[in-house]
């Protein structure tokens, strides 16, 4: 049971409020799934992945069909839904070999890209049935939502039975910090003036000074 490891090396992220909200939600966490929405290139997909560094016992997967579960399971290398509920239940009792892990419980990581449009209803009656501890297997299922619409769109039977957290635009100071980690501090102003405050279209402003193109 290897810690989750980001795409991002840890130096190259700005650690911004919002993942220390996802940290204490994932080790507080007892039932009912948790949702993460932004604006396209707020920077859900990093401040998911950083909340979770290090921790034991995550499956991510990407949903790209309404036919999500049946991949999943072949991605995982089990029979159906079943035989994933029991890998799951038994990752939880395996996490018990690390007590200082972030979470006692498994973590499933759904990725739902802004292509994705179908297969949302699965989703939410997923999260529901799997994240409520009926009989002590329960697995905390975390949805990270490309677009606004589906994190909007997504329902686990009420706000009562599941957890939305806002990734939004940088303040000014993460901007500054951001553009000072990719070497273009002294010139934040103009970044954000061209791009706005959203990290992700700051990091392709930074990529395309790379290749040789402007700020316009």
């Amino acid at each position: 049971m290897e810690p989750f490891e980001p795409s991002r090396p840890q130096d190259e992220v700005i650690q911004r409020p919002v993942m220390e909200t996802l940290r204490q939600r994932i080790a507080s966490w007892q039932q009912h799934a948790t949702i993460i929405g932004g604006r396209y290139q707020s920077g859900k997909s990093v401040a998911t992945e950083e909340a979770l560094r290090g921790a034991r016992g995550v499956v991510r997967f990407t949903i790209r069909s309404a036919e999500w579960t049946d991949r999943m399971c072949k991605h995982l290398g089990v029979d159906d839904e079943g035989l994933f509920k029991e890998v799951m239940r038994r990752a939880r009792e395996k996490l018990k070999d690390f007590p200082d892990n972030l979470t006692k419980f498994p973590i499933l990581l759904l990725e739902v890209p802004r292509t994705t449009t179908k297969g949302i209803n699965l989703i939410s009656s997923t999260a529901k049935d799997v994240a409520t501890d009926k009989i002590g297997s329960a697995i905390h299922v975390i949805v990270s939502a490309s677009s606004a619409a589906v994190a909007l769109a997504f329902d686990a039977g009420g706000t009562e039975r599941q957890e939305d957290i806002w990734v939004g635009d940088l303040t000014e100071e993460e901007a500054k910090e951001f553009l000072a980690l990719h070497g273009h501090g002294n010139k934040w102003e103009d970044f954000v003036d061209a791009c706005g405050f959203r990290i992700g279209d700051l990091a392709k402003a930074c990529e395309n000074l790379k290749k040789g193109m402007s700020l316009d």
